[in-house]
């Protein structure tokens, strides 16, 4: 297996040249902290992840998840290496001091997240899906279930998980049948009854409680969204002291055979087979979709995460791979008599492969750090206002983090396997476990053409499209700023007419509905959330490499480097810094001029009226 390798410095790039993170400081959220800090903790998570998480992530793909006697037991180094996670405090590294964390900012969090996902997804979907329960009991839960559960959540004594799926329901959730009956004399407890398919980290022998975070419907109310209500249901029963009380009636059923993730047990589980699961009401009843929601899109952008993550370390690989194999002469030498065989890294389509993976994932990269940066500004805003600048952005991002990252994260783990030739294809290389772990990134957490028809139908549509319009006013500030004149003016020329075109399809789309007809535009909305993704991707890369393109001059000042000596090349190859911003500009460059043009492209296909997809017959 090859070692574990991460760009900390794109990270870095990203977070304190770009985000100017440390700037949060200046604000109460975040005084305590400053930027050494938060590299320190950068360095910590990227050290765990090469020495804890990732040594057992081989035994996690081949051994897998098995499930003994109705305990799901985990592959041999998960629990010392989830003692460790818990020890040093991940679980609760973004949330607020006062609420047990440590109160960094989330894009550090997200930043950590990428390292450990590229470590190992596999054991990530316990700690992940854990936090996402701690900021449901902390933002919906009631001082008592706050006083049991969320202490233990924070410290990874106990993990959580979000039961949404049924097999009735899928993707529709609504449509759930799980039960809830409520039990005399005991206020907000229900008896529970029903089954969910697909649950992540269902089942593990990692902590000693499991608290599931359950959709179900109590009897009598609505037979749709209004009637669905959120449930804590832990896997052992919980006294009011937080003290263990026996079995709650939980039962793991089976674990699913899968493609990839082999190390996380995805389960089938029963609540209540013989009459005595009991579940926690949280909040409302009937409001339990809207809780879930915050959860489900906080998994969003962990899913994409993920896509970067995996496609990160495909990158890493490809490059190294590329830089050793030997293999062929260069197209230049083809008439010498004997020529000299090099690496395949001199072959033009191999540069091509690689450069694109480069982009894809710095891309994916400033598009979830990004997003997470919108949270954070969200949080310290000085008004409504800007509150609401921030968030509308957020909501734009949140299904495209998901569905972009995961799905270019996929082909860029497909391009890592191809610069591998054969020896990609075997287990050796690790490349295939990446292909097969990262596909699951698309359809879980709602499919990619779920999170194309709510990017569509509820962030654009909602308004009359203020949300799509804050977005976009951000990337007019780039087009119309300073810079189109300048050394960037083509490539700022061609994000221009990337946004002309993404917002003519909006309006189309929009003036299509409000004439009833919905299908043609739910038809096109996974090629609309494509092109809305490459827009934004275009937008942060030119102002990467505006910033990029300032910090390369003084770097070549300061050493008195010209780039036309003839030693140019050999600086290049010397100075890691140089090398990391020249990459920098070129992988900007190379999107804008090679992937961007698929905005224009997909709006001819939608504006073209072609209904042949919803009229033929299948």
């Amino acid at each position: 297996m090859a070692e574990f390798y991460a760009d900390m410095r794109d990270i870095r790039f990203n977070l304190f040249d770009f985000l100017n993170l440390g700037a949060l400081t200046q604000h109460e959220r975040f005084k305590e902290l400053d930027a050494d800090v938060m590299n320190e903790v950068l360095d910590m998570a990227y050290t765990q992840a090469a020495e804890v998480l990732y040594p057992v992530n081989e035994a996690g793909d081949r051994i897998g998840a098995k499930l003994v006697d109705g305990q799901v037991i985990l592959p041999p180094g998960f629990k010392e290496a989830y003692k460790v996670f818990c020890e040093s405090g991940w679980n609760g590294l973004s949330a607020p001091a006062e609420a047990g964390g440590q109160g960094f900012p989330v894009a550090i969090h997200i930043a950590a997240q990428e390292l450990f996902t590229a470590a190992n997804v596999n054991f990530m979907f316990t700690p992940g899906l854990t936090h996402g329960v701690i900021g449901l009991v902390r933002d919906f839960g009631s001082a008592d279930q706050k006083s049991v559960y969320l202490d233990k959540l924070t410290t990874g004594e106990w993990a959580g998980t979000m039961c949404l799926t049924e097999p009735s329901a899928g993707t529709a959730v609504p449509d759930l049948k799980t039960a809830a009956t409520p039990i005399e004399g005991r206020p907000g407890f229900f008896k529970i009854k029903g089954q969910k398919i697909f649950i992540s980290s269902g089942d593990q022998d990692l902590t000693d409680n499991i608290v599931h975070m359950v959709l179900g419907r109590v009897v009598g109310d609505p037979p749709d969204s209004r009637g669905v209500s959120l449930f804590i249901v832990p896997k052992h029963k919980v006294d009011k002291n937080g003290k263990l009380a026996g079995r709650n009636d939980v039962t793991t059923v089976a674990i699913e055979e899968k493609l990839g993730i082999h190390g996380s047990s995805t389960c089938q589980l029963s609540f209540g087979d013989e009459g005595d699961c009991e579940g926690w009401i949280v909040g409302e009843q009937g409001e339990g979709l809207r809780f879930m929601f915050q959860m489900m899109n906080e998994a969003r952008i962990a899913v994409g995460v993920q896509g970067v993550g995996q496609s990160g370390l495909a990158y890493e690989w490809a490059v190294r791979y590329a830089k050793e194999r030997i293999q062929g002469t260069r197209l230049s030498d083809a008439r010498k008599a004997n020529p000299e065989r090099v690496a395949i890294i001199e072959h033009p389509d191999v540069r091509r492969m690689l450069l694109h993976m480069k982009a894809m994932v710095q891309g994916g990269r400033a598009l979830m750090l990004y997003a997470a940066y919108c949270l954070d500004k969200a949080e310290i805003a000085g008004d409504d206002n800007e509150k609401k600048t921030w968030m509308h952005q957020l909501e734009i991002l949140t299904p495209i983090v998901k569905a972009w990252c995961s799905d270019e994260g996929f082909k860029v783990c497909e391009l890592g396997v191809q610069v591998h030739g054969g020896y990609g294809y075997i287990r050796e290389y690790g490349m295939e476990q990446l292909l097969r772990d990262v596909k699951i990134a698309s359809i879980y957490e709602g499919a990619n053409g779920v999170q194309a028809m709510d990017l569509l139908g509820r962030k654009v549509a909602r308004g009359g499209g203020v949300m799509m319009m804050t977005m976009l006013n951000e990337v007019n500030k780039l087009v119309n700023g300073p810079h189109k004149d300048g050394a960037y003016a083509d490539e700022i020329k061609a994000l221009a007419k990337a946004r002309d075109a993404l917002a003519s399809t909006a309006m189309a789309f929009s003036q299509s509905m409000m004439k009833g007809d919905v299908e043609y535009p739910a038809f096109h909305s996974a090629a609309f959330l494509q092109m809305f993704g490459d827009t934004l991707v275009a937008w942060l890369l030119l102002r990467h490499a505006l910033k990029a393109q300032q910090l390369y001059d003084a770097r070549l000042q300061a050493k008195h480097v010209d780039p036309l000596d003839e030693g140019f090349g050999q600086f290049l190859t010397d100075d890691a810094e140089a090398r990391y911003l020249h990459g920098k500009i070129a992988a900007a460059r190379y999107f804008v001029h090679n992937v961007l043009p698929r905005v224009k492209a997909r709006a001819v296909a939608i504006q073209s009226g072609d209904r042949s997809g919803l009229t033929m017959v299948f």
